[in-house]
């Protein structure tokens, strides 16, 4: 299966929120399962770390080559 994760989806995955249901985390744990993240959903997070509405636990890198 292909799941496609939305920004809020990916963040309750990586944080262990418990808001994300246990059987979408088993889905997305599931190595028969392949799993896409958007760059639109990196840059939803950047910017909302920017911004101050998403505290994250140590700065983003952020690279311009």
């Amino acid at each position: 299966m292909r799941l496609l994760l939305d920004t809020h989806i990916f963040l309750w995955f990586i944080s262990a929120d418990k808001r994300l249901k246990q059987e979408l985390a088993a889905a997305i744990r599931n190595p028969e399962n392949d799993v896409y993240l958007s760059s639109a959903s990196v840059w939803e997070a950047i910017v909302k770390h920017q911004i101050g509405k998403l505290p994250l636990p140590q700065p983003a890198p952020i690279s311009v080559t």
